[in-house]
Formats: C-alpha cells, sequence, structure tokens
C-alpha cells in the first residue's frame, strides 16, 4: 500500500500522529501535513481512500498537476539516446532542451536519474534457449597464429577459424592462410565435417566472403556463400552488423580459446598449416573433453548425447568452390572465359546475348536466365576453342567438320582418282587448312557437273552444253583450272 493510503487508513483508525509517523516511516511534520489537507478537504476520509493514487498527489501537491508526466518524459528520451551519440551533446545539454520545451518539467538530477534508469532498461539482454543441432556458430579470432619460414626464420600471420554448437558448446578450431573465399568456406566445410553432420541455420557476422551487402532485416548473401548453403541444405544467418551478442557464444569460445590454444602454442615453431593444425586438433579435444565448471559432463559427452543424432547428413560429395562471369555470346556462337582465355560454345540461339557463366576446377557452365544452356569440361589451354557441333547454326556445321580426313572421305565418295587428288593437295601444302579452300573447289565442281564427266557424254547432249560450244568451252577450263592448281591432270 503507497504511503498516502496508508496514512488515510490510519486516521480512519484513530492512530496517533506519532504512530503513524513510525509505521508509514515519514516524518511527524508530514503526517500534521497530510493530516490537516484531508481534514480539511469536502470529501470524507473514507471517499479519499478510495481515490486512486494520481488524484491524491495532486491533492497534497496540487502543482503536481502541471508537471509533465513521466510516460512523457520517457517518451522523449527515444530521441535523446540518438542525440546522445552525437558528438558534443551531454545530458546537460539535453536536459536545457527538456526544460525549454517543458518550463514546469523536473529538475536535472532527476532527469539523469530517469534518464540513466531507461538507458540500463534498453541495455538488457534475452537469454536464448539453444535446440540441439539448431544452430553452428563461426567466427574468426581477432588475434593472429603465426608459421615460421624454414630459410629466412621469418614470421608470417594466419587466421584461426572457430565453429561451435551452442547446444553443447562442442568447439571446432583451424587455421588458414586468409579469410578469402576459398580459405573461408573450406575452414566451413571441414567444421561441418569434423561434427559429422549439417546443423539447421549457420549463424555468421557480415565478413565479406560471406555477406554482399549487409542489412538488418534483408542481407545479401554471395553467389558463393549461397551455393555452400543450397550444398549443404542449410540456411545462413548472418548477424546485425556491430552486434556480438548476436553470436556472443562464439565469442566467448574464442576468448576460452586464446587461453587453451594460444597460450600452450606460445614459443612452439610451426613451418607447416597442416603441421599446426595437427597442434590444434589435439587441443580443441582437450579442451571438448574438460568439465564444464557449473554443470556436470563435458562438451563431447553433451554434443554426443544430445547432437550428434540430431544433425542433418554430409552430402555425398564435399562443397566445390565455384568462380563466376558474365559474358556476351560471340557471332561464331561462343563465349571466352577471362580466366583461362578459352572459347566455349553455346547454342546459336544465344548469339548477342549476355550468360552467366558458373565454372569449378573441373567444368564450366553457362547460364541464361537462370537456364543452363551449356557444360563443358574446363580446359586451361589460353585462346583455343572447346565446340559442340550441336550448338553450331545448320550452316556452320558443315564448315565446323573441315579437315584433311574429311575431305579426303568426300573425295572417296566420288572415286578413288579424286581421293589421291585430296591426298596431293593436301601434300602441297605445309599446314593442313591451306588446301582447304582448293578442296571445296574440287567437290564444288561434283556439285556442278555430276560424279564423272567421261563416263556420261549424254548428260552434256541433254543439257545442251555441247550445243552451245562457248558455254561448255567455259566449264572445260573451269575443270581444267582446278585440276591444274592440284598438280593432277587424270582426272580431266
Amino acid at each position: 500500500m503507497n504511503k498516502l493510503h496508508l496514512v488515510l487508513r490510519m486516521l480512519m483508525d484513530g492512530k496517533s500522529r506519532r504512530s503513524i509517523s513510525r509505521m508509514a516511516e515519514v516524518s511527524r511534520t508530514t503526517v500534521d501535513k497530510y493530516a490537516q489537507i484531508f481534514h480539511s478537504h469536502p470529501l470524507s476520509l473514507l471517499e479519499l481512500h478510495k481515490l486512486d493514487e494520481y488524484d491524491l498527489q495532486v491533492i497534497v501537491k496540487p502543482e503536481s498537476r502541471s508537471k509533465p508526466s513521466l510516460e512523457l518524459l520517457y517518451g522523449e528520451f527515444d530521441t535523446a539516446v540518438k542525440e546522445l551519440k552525437k558528438v558534443g551533446v551531454t545530458k546537460q545539454f539535453l536536459w536545457n532542451a527538456y526544460k525549454t520545451k517543458y518550463p514546469n518539467g523536473i529538475g536535472y538530477s532527476q532527469y539523469c536519474d530517469h534518464l540513466n534508469k531507461y538507458l540500463q532498461h534498453q541495455q538488457i539482454s534475452y537469454v536464448f534457449e539453444h535446440k540441439a543441432a539448431d544452430k553452428l556458430m563461426i567466427d574468426f579470432a581477432g588475434k593472429k597464429l603465426y608459421l615460421t619460414d624454414y630459410e629466412t626464420g621469418e614470421q608470417k600471420p594466419v587466421e584461426f577459424f572457430v565453429g561451435i554448437l551452442p547446444c553443447s558448446g562442442f568447439t571446432f578450431g583451424m587455421a588458414c592462410m586468409s579469410q578469402q573465399t576459398p580459405d573461408f568456406l573450406g575452414c566451413l566445410g571441414a567444421c561441418i565435417a569434423a561434427v559429422g553432420g549439417v546443423p539447421q541455420a549457420i549463424v555468421t557476422d557480415n565478413l565479406k566472403p560471406a555477406v554482399k551487402k549487409a542489412s538488418k532485416y534483408d542481407p545479401e548473401l554471395n553467389a558463393s556463400m549461397s551455393d555452400f548453403a543450397e550444398h549443404y541444405n542449410t540456411v545462413i544467418l548472418p548477424t546485425r552488423a556491430y552486434k556480438p551478442k548476436d553470436k556472443a557464444l562464439v565469442e566467448g569460445a574464442v576468448k576460452i580459446l586464446y587461453t587453451r590454444v594460444y597460450a600452450p602454442l606460445h614459443g612452439r615453431v610451426f613451418h607447416s598449416l597442416a603441421e599446426l593444425n595437427r597442434a590444434i586438433a589435439e587441443l580443441v579435444a582437450q579442451h571438448n573433453n574438460l568439465p564444464y565448471q557449473n554443470k556436470m559432463g563435458n562438451r563431447l559427452q553433451q554434443f554426443e548425447t544430445l547432437e550428434k543424432e540430431k544433425l542433418k547428413p554430409l552430402p555425398a560429395e564435399p562443397f566445390e568452390l565455384r568462380k563466376y562471369q558474365q559474358a556476351k555470346v560471340h557471332p561464331n556462337c561462343h563465349v571466352v572465359l577471362s580466366e583461362d582465355k578459352h572459347h566455349y560454345s553455346v547454342p546459336y540461339q544465344y548469339v548477342g546475348k549476355k550468360v552467366d557463366i558458373k565454372y569449378t576446377n573441373e567444368r564450366v557452365e553457362i547460364y541464361w536466365n537462370y537456364k543452363q544452356i551449356a557444360i563443358h569440361e574446363r580446359l586451361k589451354a589460353n585462346y583455343k576453342y572447346t565446340t559442340n557441333a550441336a550448338h553450331l547454326h545448320p550452316n556452320h556445321r558443315y564448315y565446323h567438320n573441315w579437315s584433311e580426313d574429311f575431305f579426303k572421305s568426300e573425295g572417296y565418295k566420288i572415286g578413288e582418282n579424286t581421293h589421291q587428288l585430296m591426298g596431293q593437295i593436301f601434300g602441297q601444302f605445309k599446314h593442313p587448312e591451306q588446301g582447304y579452300k582448293l578442296c571445296q573447289g574440287v567437290l564444288q565442281l561434283a556439285k556442278k557437273y555430276g560424279i564423272c564427266v567421261s563416263a556420261r557424254p549424254s548428260t552434256y547432249f541433254m543439257s545442251g552444253l555441247l550445243s552451245r560450244p562457248l558455254l561448255y568451252e567455259q566449264r572445260r577450263k573451269e575443270i581444267t583450272d582446278v585440276c591444274d592448281a592440284s598438280g593432277l591432270a587424270s582426272e580431266r
């Protein structure tokens, strides 16, 4: 019961003002003041006792009615806290602005007291109950480990990757050369393999290999990170920027590992990453086997009992990092992979369009509007072509087949002598492509005049060529010129 109602009840019971002062823990002068106000009020003591606290306060202190309410004051604090973060803004400055707006407002000391209470309320943290196999929290330690060069003794800093399953606290640690995408995803893949399964979600901060565009509500992941999540059938939950509490457990695990990994490694020399990671694995295993400080068991026991069986199974194949590139399809139905300067064919229908290229060490995949339109084995030969004949326009496929064997086989279809002619044509040149045009000219003669002129003279009578001496002479000269150019007159 508040003091005003307590004073009223004891006045109605006929208690002495000295006993009221003692029981209500207020001064005798204050009790006398309250008694005088209540007895002089038009309402009876019983009616006054039925009023709420605010109305009694107004009766006892009429000036309080004109003061701004605490609810209004705390509403002002939302803006005041933001202003307080600006350079030069102090609590005194904020109180002066408050008094300008509300001349009858509270004093400076009360203002600071209420503001401090508001700030403490804003800093209250919510305690999460972590479910088994629900999340994997990951982070890079702020401090480096070091490798030592065999010859020079120079120390090279390396990164330290940490992963933790929050439910059991089971921890994974690994050193890598950098925080770049290949190293980061390599460590993450090794972490998932070490725990023997896939969690429902992976919590990471906004480092560049994971997040392309940070956002409090809808962060955008990098393509490689999205591929990783899809491959392992999990989701990525980036934390809010500059909010370490979102992954407080892994932040705490890093601090513990400074003691249990970094300290034992101090003074030891490592010349290779593999050697360093073997030492780290031993120390992290010891950490997982150490008993909890405030409860029974250890991290490894909790993991095997609660989480191991609830993790999703690993995919059949480990994740393979993909790279990405955009390119325009050239008129020859090919795109260029810039890294290798190698050309890969695309169906001719996509000439002139922009396509997306996804490639690994083994293969090259080409997409248009998220639809796969071509796939090739990756070849790292500069300025060479990898062509699927089915991708070419029908008019181009014939030219794509040109080779020495092709022309010889086409000549054999006409006759043995033509087959020999093709061979002699190619024999005259250092490079086979020098004879392609000449061989094509021989094949065109067969299309114009038939397969064997001398065997079918009636054809010329039927076509009227012999009745037109000038035209006949022109065609005979064409055949003679081609044969003379080849150095073989037997086909005339």
